[in-house]
């Protein structure tokens, strides 16, 4: 691995990508101009030139003058630049070329520079592996940089997203784009302003998950996949692959007989044809049966906040070393505000045991330290603590307040509560006296009696809907934030039947996920 954010592309994978963007022999490789955004140390660059090289050689246009418009590749790593470099290098003298012109047409093709800051030159084939950096390691002025060049860039989004849209910009017409990066960005919310600018001009071909995949030279925590797009009228569909941990280099060919020709082959992947990008919606991405019917039901009950629920995170302190407790005597009895903690309860823990040293009063103003002395010693004496944090920094006169407000309407109310990960849609119930916290989502609802909306949102119909629209970890581990909560569609409860609501609220007490099923089904009208 070289710099932060950068990992290595293993050859065949390279090969597969330039062979899905169409820099194959067949096209005019010569004739054309392909761009490889951050060459790291060759793993493209090696294939691009072998490639690039027998087509001249057989055209009878094997020279700098010829060649020297071919290829531009960027990194900013002085290191990866010479790397490639030698890469290319080895290659054109392999091919008979003279050692002073491959130096010369090496140097020419690949350049230390930023790709998101550099020229706007047209290209047929952008390819590459973009560093996985966040948006939190990104340089400030860097990223004001890019938000003002770029549409799609703001200051929290990763950098891979502002080399998408860097390529897609420099993409002529008919031509292709294929990275391999993350592919958050089809549904989290950082990525609804990438999605919004695909679906408007490109064609998102075929999307190719491989978070199981060993797809790099070095163990990364990466979550992968390959995303070719075009620059083309689109037929609005796009064929979807999901690999499994078994796929390898063997299973490419039957693949891409299943893109090309729709032969199909369970070796390895699934595989399914879907609904391409719609605006900045999120893209579901599953069986093209499950897409059609998570859709079908969008289309016939409103989204699960239109049906009366209401969603929220429970709270983030900014430094729970200092304001989580155990010892329920640490403060003043009214400043601790006692904690429904998911980890706790994971590991069968039941009883009472957290509190939150609680700085605010019920109308979302810090209470007086004067007011409360214990309070005021405590907090004293992590003055150190509290006030080398952001929040502390951004409000030196309110240096003890906690990062987030609590909601204090949400006590006392019935509530569901779901972890930010788990492997199931295993809501937990909640009578209001404990507020939760951070990492914990909660619902209530002034419309759905709360214990048959449990019910409803442990049945695998739901677990559909994170499944498909949500982000998810290995081990097939799903996301149940707030935003992916957001976008599950569930009936009115008025419209549900008596009976099939006692059902869900059975099932929910019960923890019987397959009664929870049936009466799901029937709630929505799969079944009578």
């Amino acid at each position: 691995m070289g710099s932060p954010g950068v990992v290595y592309t293993k050859k065949w994978v390279a090969r597969l990508i330039l062979d899905l963007a169409g820099y194959t022999t067949s096209a005019n490789l010569v004739g054309g101009r392909i761009v490889e955004p951050s060459c790291g140390e060759g793993a493209f660059i090696g294939e691009i030139v072998e490639r690039l090289c027998c087509q001249a050689l057989d055209a009878g246009r094997f020279n700098v003058a010829s060649l020297r418009g071919c290829l531009r590749a960027y990194d900013l790593d002085q290191s990866s630049v010479r790397k490639s470099r030698d890469v290319a290098y080895r290659c054109l003298v392999g091919h008979g070329m003279t050692s002073a012109d491959a130096k010369r047409l090496s140097r020419a093709w690949i350049i230390r520079k930023d790709f998101i800051t550099s020229g706007w030159r047209k290209a047929q084939w952008i390819v590459g592996n973009p560093p996985y950096i966040r948006s939190r390691d990104i340089p400030r002025e860097s990223r004001k940089q890019y938000g003002s060049m770029l549409s799609t860039a703001s200051m929290g989004t990763d950098l891979y997203v502002a080399f998408f849209e860097k390529g897609l910009r420099l993409l002529d017409r008919g031509a292709s784009l294929c990275f391999i990066c993350s592919d958050r960005w089809l549904q989290n919310r950082y990525g609804a302003r990438l999605r919004e600018f695909v679906s408007r001009g490109f064609d998102l071909r075929v999307h190719i998950r491989m978070h199981e995949v060993d797809a790099f030279e070095d163990k990364v925590s990466a979550y992968p996949a390959i995303s070719l797009i075009t620059r083309s009228d689109s037929d609005g569909m796009t064929k979807y692959i999901e690999c499994d941990s078994s796929f390898g280099p063997d299973d490419v060919p039957l693949m891409k007989g299943w893109i090309h020709s729709g032969k199909d082959s369970s070796r390895g992947f699934s595989a399914a044809v879907l609904p391409s990008l719609s605006g900045a919606k999120p893209m579901p991405l599953a069986s093209s049966e499950t897409v059609s019917m998570l859709i079908e039901m969008a289309e016939k009950n409103p989204t699960i906040e239109d049906a009366g629920v209401q969603i929220g995170i429970g709270i983030a302190s900014g430094c729970d070393d200092v304001y989580i407790t155990e010892n329920p005597n640490l403060v003043e009895k009214d400043r601790l505000l006692p904690l429904f903690y998911m980890r706790d309860w994971r590991s069968g823990e039941r009883s009472l045991k957290k509190w939150l040293v609680n700085p605010w009063r019920t109308d979302g103003l810090l209470v007086s330290l004067e007011d409360y002395p214990r309070l005021g010693k405590y907090f004293e004496s992590h003055v150190g603590e509290l006030k080398k944090r952001r929040v502390a920094r951004d409000h030196p006169d309110q240096w003890y307040r906690t990062l987030d407000k609590p909601n204090f309407s949400i006590l006392g109310k019935e509530m569901l509560l779901f972890p930010d990960m788990a492997g199931s849609s295993d809501p937990v119930y909640g009578d209001g006296s404990l507020y939760p916290h951070h990492n914990c989502y909660w619902l209530i609802s002034s419309e759905w009696d709360i214990k048959a909306l449990g019910g409803l949102l442990m049945s695998e119909l739901v677990k559909q809907y994170i499944s498909s629209y949500g982000v998810k970890m290995r081990g097939s581990t799903l996301r149940f934030q707030a935003q992916y909560l957001r976008l599950i569609h569930i009936p009115r409860f008025s419209d549900v039947d008596e009976n099939v609501r006692r059902e869900l609220r059975c099932s929910f007490e019960l923890g019987d996920r397959e009664r929870a099923n049936s009466a799901a089904r029937r709630a929505y009208g799969l079944e009578a």
